[in-house]
């Protein structure tokens, strides 16, 4: 349906009816939209009547999660909202005041996955720019035939290899003017975190900013460049430090009677960000609900500040360091380890699509960051790219089941083009989980696809668009030790595992379609009296087979 005629057919009487299937006025305690779903918290949830809603014209799924009763009507829901809480009078309130309620009742891990999400749900589009920033640069630097003799360096040793950046001055330029953006999203992660935080804690939002900012700035030393010198992965922030010692670098604050020799800044580093970000807000609130309105403006920034750049550089920082570097570690293990790649590649790729459904998805923002900065690179962003492509290409196996209905083809067209463009949640709850083959078909073409990757060498620049443009993130040839990518680099091997990935995932769907075992979880399935033939038969030949089990025990009883 088009955007325009969407909206025409929201008029009162839409309105009323949808008001009516929600259970009226008085069972709605709270309402608020997201960008694609209205979201509603019901007093009553018995009072709903899903199945009219499913119904109507516009909407492309219905489902409830975090406590949440979400229709999804697509881009337009901002309007359908406004409409909707005008004419009932209804409070607009926020998403995030939608999320306080609804998490009191939730638990400590629920509550965790949400404070997660929160946090990297506004950093997210930093990321996905920077990574199609750094993929663009990774394309001009990348070596594409390492024997191409280039000519003579200063020394005049032969250059060997062909590059862009190499061929042509212009774009060697334009390669270092896009240098400067790349760093802002990504090697100033610790700011985004930071800022994230506070705000969603309440706090002063410039106090998160300065904190964050007290994790990179000269004179200490760039982490990221640290991952880069020498080969150097430790675990140990030790090794990192004795290692630039005896590169003749400044590593210690020198106070005369005692040296701190942990001088190096956390450039690019989340687990270290997340810990002096919380830490900071809490400071930040506590000294302003003490402090004297007199004072306030003056000890309520100096503790916030001094506090926590102190507890970062002494605790947090480097304790942060350890647990992103061994979390960064067990995935590089499980996706590079010569027999544990055989096991959790297709694993991770077949449940990926499950940890989006229930958020903690979220959570692999931080690994994925962390294994490109201290490993040079990351499988886990492949899993991203297969799931989406995956999923969006089952919703087009289900639409090619379903053509001569209009309905299937609004709401799979806008999932099939949002799962495309790195976006899943329309295909997941629209259309995949309500019919649950599509999910299995495209969890396992991500499978497959991710087992490719891994296999072939196929890694990851940067975070980018999670879909079909995240082949801008991927590294030419991998640059993680211990990885070697096969021949046509890796360009050519994202195309033929996610290519493969999505015809397997069309053509599952249709034949999981046709499966009648799909068949129950089908909402709107209508059986047939041949179909009623054959569960009345299966029902009757179960009680047959119970009948003749327990004839058996009472003779073996008797005897």
């Amino acid at each position: 349906m088009a955007k325009q005629k969407l909206l025409d057919i929201v008029d009162d009487s839409y309105l009323d009816k949808l008001m009516a299937a929600l259970g009226g006025k008085e069972n709605i305690q709270y309402s608020t939209h997201c960008l694609t779903r209205l979201r509603i918290v019901l007093a009553d949830p018995e009072k709903l009547n899903e199945a009219e809603i499913k119904k109507m014209d516009g909407v492309k799924g219905t489902f409830t999660a975090s406590g949440q009763f979400q229709i999804v009507y697509g881009t337009d829901v901002a309007k359908i909202y406004t409409k909707f809480a005008k004419k009932f009078g209804l409070s607009q309130l926020s998403k995030q005041d939608i999320k306080r309620e609804v998490l009191k009742k939730e638990n400590w891990f629920k509550k965790f996955l949400n404070y997660m999400s929160d946090i990297f749900i506004p950093i997210v589009p930093v990321l996905v720019s920077g990574g199609i920033i750094l993929g663009i640069r990774n394309i001009f630097e990348a070596n594409f035939n390492e024997n191409y003799f280039m000519g003579f360096d200063a020394n005049g040793d032969p250059i060997l290899g062909w590059s862009m950046v190499g061929a042509s001055q212009f774009i060697n330029g334009l390669n270092a003017f896009l240098w400067i953006p790349a760093q802002a999203c990504f090697w100033w992660l610790p700011v985004h975190i930071c800022w994230s935080i506070f705000k969603k804690m309440g706090a002063n939002e410039i106090l998160g900013i300065i904190v964050g900012l007290t994790l990179l700035i000269s004179p200490m030393l760039n982490v990221y460049e640290v991952f880069n010198s020498d080969g150097l992965g430790s675990l140990w922030i030790w090794d990192i430090v004795d290692q630039l010692e005896k590169q003749g670098k400044d590593v210690a604050f020198d106070w005369g009677f005692m040296q701190y020799p942990w001088k190096i800044a956390y450039t690019s580093q989340v687990i270290p960000a997340i810990g002096v970000g919380i830490t900071g807000s809490y400071i930040c609130l506590w000294i302003t609900r003490v402090c004297p309105n007199v004072i306030n403006q003056i000890l309520i920034p100096t503790v916030t500040v001094l506090a926590s750049y102190t507890l970062a550089l002494f605790i947090i920082g480097p304790v942060g360091y350890i647990m992103g570097s061994a979390i960064g570690l067990a995935f590089q293990w499980a996706l590079t380890n010569d027999v544990a790649k055989y096991i959790f590649a297709p694993l991770i790729g077949l449940f990926h699509a499950g940890l989006v459904i229930t958020g903690m998805h979220h959570l692999l923002n931080a690994v994925m960051i962390q294994n490109v900065a201290q490993y040079g690179g990351d499988f886990v962003f492949m899993s991203v790219c297969a799931q989406a492509i995956g999923q969006g290409s089952a919703v087009l196996g289900w639409m090619i089941l379903n053509r001569k209905d209009p309905k299937a083809k609004e709401v799979g067209s806008s999932a099939v083009v949002a799962a495309y463009l790195g976006v899943t949640e329309p295909a997941l709850y629209g259309v995949n989980i309500k019919y649950l083959f599509p999910f299995i078909a495209g969890s396992i073409g991500s499978s497959i696809s991710l087992f490719i990757c891994v296999m072939a060498g196929v890694s990851a620049q940067a975070i980018g668009n999670g879909s079909w443009l995240g082949i801008l993130s991927v590294q030419v040839n991998s640059k993680m030790e211990g990885v070697t990518t096969w021949g046509g680099t890796g360009y050519l091997w994202f195309a033929i595992a996610n290519v493969l990935n999505a015809s397997l995932s069309v053509t599952l769907a249709m034949i999981f379609g046709k499966m009648s075992v799909f068949k129950k979880f089908d909402p709107d399935y209508i059986p047939t009296a041949e179909d009623v033939k054959k569960l009345e038969a299966k029902k009757l030949a179960k009680e047959n087979k119970k009948a003749a089990k327990t004839k058996v025990e009472k003779s073996a009883a008797s005897i």
